[in-house]
């Protein structure tokens, strides 16, 4: 029969109490590989081993039980499916024990055993009084039920029933989400003989594979996945849950360090700021304060951290507080993840654990404290469903919106789940994608606010330019908030004409009950501006050389005074914005019909030629250089031409 799906073992229990050679006991495997470890007969480092239990392939990690080494402690009991708790039936429970057991219970290992060790050295009535004081330690934790089994590491005894007690406990646990993204927090990294650099880790989620590019995060090194062990068993692909060794190719043994954690490379972002669930454990010492500085432990790493406190201004013991955790350096977490949190001096028959909880948002940005909208978005994430979720993660980027791949990397969740939610949600017009390219999509209440925004400009547009009949798209943008993408705009504008509330004319927007008066002061100005334009066609006056034109082409008799500098300039803006004019450069304008006339011979004769000189465009508008550079840079600009030296061709 072949093996069913991936489970971890993790021990757990006071420094002495057997947890190694109960390991070896059971697997045949001794974990303890170092020569400090043989010479002082305590376990330092995390031990690896391997137990198959009734067609299940179990991996095995053997964690110190020292004080000292809570923080190894921790990396190993990240990932683990199942918890064996060790107490030596001869002391019974001890500080490390508790510490162990609150450690398991914050990292939510969902079940597990308790192996009450060195049990050939009590006897039974001992062992019974043993048994009544660890369940009556065990009572309102996760493992109040569960079996405790005498044994002996040494005489075999009770062995037969932990291992069935085991195989019970692992048909009882679901198979983890191989189609979420790849993670493997490394807790050893090595050097191995004609092989390069190998980091070894539980896939929390996901699969690897050989040939796939990899990144350890947050140090960014990047490789190649050469080869891949589950068990000592080389294998073409890693899956979530297995216990696995990944050999790295082009990848130095000293750019990535435990504490990291390997992912596809460009598929996650490490974040600085982690808005959290946070509880403190009824065995803390002192509540904990508005900003507290303590240590972070999250996959295999420990990062020192600040607790901000959202709300309130402690939180007592066995509370529980909605939090932002400033971060030492970035970590790779997700939400979802669990992390441990320590202070620094040891509390009375315990360690410094203080307590934990669980990632609500990654990437994000300082919130003040008391703010009622952040609280209350935090706590629908707390118990979202992904539709949820993916909405309150877009809403909580406003006006710059994300795109596809942010959207993964701040939840985690499957592609294919996180790419159905999109289009549900899209569908519901609870987003709106701005961006088809790379997927960018905001939330309605930002496209709304933006709409309101965009149809405000308008309106003051109007009122300080009343003679003007609208306002061109690039300075309506430069009156939104800046951080709103130009695409999300173009997106708004084409919502609201489609809805009527505002009209367009070229590159012209106004409210559709705006209308300029043609009677109004300039209309009879700009007028005589386009009507002189459109004589000169090609060959148009500068700026500066029109109002004197205009008294030289005035009627007999005429008393009105040559218009000024300004009038004109203000006349020529508007005749630009509404499309009778083209601005070509700053001082010259075209008349529209013309320019288009031109750039219809323009694309005739690339047409039948594929290219045109300098000299052959100047042909082509009869006009001097003076026009025809202009001109000829004026389509460059507009991509229907590219020059290449000397000459033009049309752009593709």
């Amino acid at each position: 029969m072949p093996p069913r799906h991936a489970i971890v073992i993790g021990t757990a229990g006071h420094i002495d109490h057997g947890k190694t050679a109960l390991t070896r006991a059971l697997t045949g495997i001794d974990t303890d590989r170092l020569k400090e470890e043989k010479a002082r007969g305590i376990t330092i480092e995390l031990g690896f081993a391997w137990l198959d239990l009734d067609g299940y392939r179990c991996g095995v990690v053997d964690v110190p039980g020292h004080e000292r080494f809570v923080r190894t402690m921790v990396a190993g009991a990240t990932g683990i499916d199942l918890v064996i708790l060790v107490i030596a039936a001869d002391e019974g429970v001890m500080p490390q024990t508790r510490e162990h057991l609150d450690i398991c219970r914050l990292l939510r290992v969902p079940r597990g055993v308790v192996a009450l060790t060195k049990a050939d050295l009590c006897a039974s009535d001992w062992l019974e009084l043993v048994r009544e004081d660890v369940r009556a330690t065990l009572r309102g934790t996760f493992l109040e039920a569960a079996p405790i089994v005498p044994c002996s590491a040494v005489t075999g005894v009770g062995l037969d029933a932990l291992r069935a007690a085991l195989g019970e406990l692992a048909a009882q646990i679901p198979g983890r989400d191989e189609d979420g993204l790849a993670r493997l927090p490394i807790d050893r990294v090595f050097t191995m003989h004609g092989f390069g650099t190998v980091a070894t880790g539980t896939l929390v989620a996901g699969r690897l594979g050989v040939d796939d590019e990899v990144e350890a995060l947050p140090g960014g090194a990047r490789g190649k996945v050469r080869g891949l062990q589950v068990h000592g068993v080389a294998t073409p692909v890693a899956r979530a849950g297995q216990r696995t060794a990944v050999n790295l190719g082009g990848v130095p043994r000293d750019a990535i360090a435990r504490g990291e954690t390997l992912t596809h490379a460009g598929v996650l972002r490490p974040s600085s700021l982690i808005e959290a669930e946070v509880e403190l454990l009824a065995a803390a010492r002192a509540p904990l304060g508005r900003r507290t500085r303590l240590l972070c432990h999250a996959g295999t790493a420990q990062v020192p951290c600040l607790v901000v406190l959202l709300d309130g201004e402690e939180v007592p013991p066995g509370g529980t507080a909605l939090v932002q955790l400033h971060l030492g350096h970035p970590l790779a977490a997700l939400p979802g993840d669990r992390f441990i949190l320590r202070g620094f001096t040891p509390q009375e028959h315990y360690g410094t654990t203080v307590g934990g909880g669980r990632v609500l948002r990654v990437l994000a940005s300082r919130l003040r404290r008391r703010d009622p909208e952040a609280i209350a978005r935090l706590q629908r994430l707390a118990t979202a469903d992904l539709p949820t979720r993916v909405a309150v993660t877009v809403a909580a980027a406003g006006l710059a919106g994300l795109t596809r791949a942010e959207v993964q990397q701040r939840l985690g969740d499957a592609p294919r789940a996180v790419d159905a939610t999109l289009q549900q949600l899209l569908t519901a017009r609870t987003l709106v994608r701005f961006d088809a390219e790379r997927g960018a999509v905001a939330h309605q209440h930002a496209v709304a606010a933006l709409e309101a925004a965009a149809l405000e400009a308008v309106r003051a547009f109007h009122q300080a330019q009343p003679r003007q009949p609208g306002i061109g798209r690039e300075e309506l943008r430069t009156k939104l908030p800046p951080q709103a993408p130009a695409r999300l705009i173009h997106v708004v504008v084409e919502i609201l004409r489609a809805r009527g509330a505002l009209a367009a004319e070229r590159d012209l927007l106004r409210l559709p009950e705006h209308v300029v008066d043609a009677a109004a002061p300039g209309a009879s100005l700009r007028q005589q501006i386009a009507a002189l334009y459109a004589g000169a066609r090609l060959q148009p006056p500068r700026h500066a050389e029109v109002a004197a034109l205009l008294q030289a082409v005035a009627p007999p008799g005429a008393a009105r005074a040559a218009p000024s500098a300004a009038e004109v300039r203000e006349a020529l803006e508007l005749l630009a914005r509404e499309g009778t004019l083209v601005r070509v450069i700053p001082e010259l304008f075209f008349d529209r019909a013309a320019v288009d006339e031109l750039r219809t011979r323009l694309c005739a004769h690339l047409a039948a030629h594929g290219t045109i000189t300098a000299q052959a465009f100047k042909e082509l508008c009869g006009a001097s250089r003076k026009y025809s550079i202009p001109l000829a840079e004026h389509f460059d600009a507009e991509k229907v031409t590219l020059r290449v030296g000397e000459i033009r061709r049309r752009r593709s």
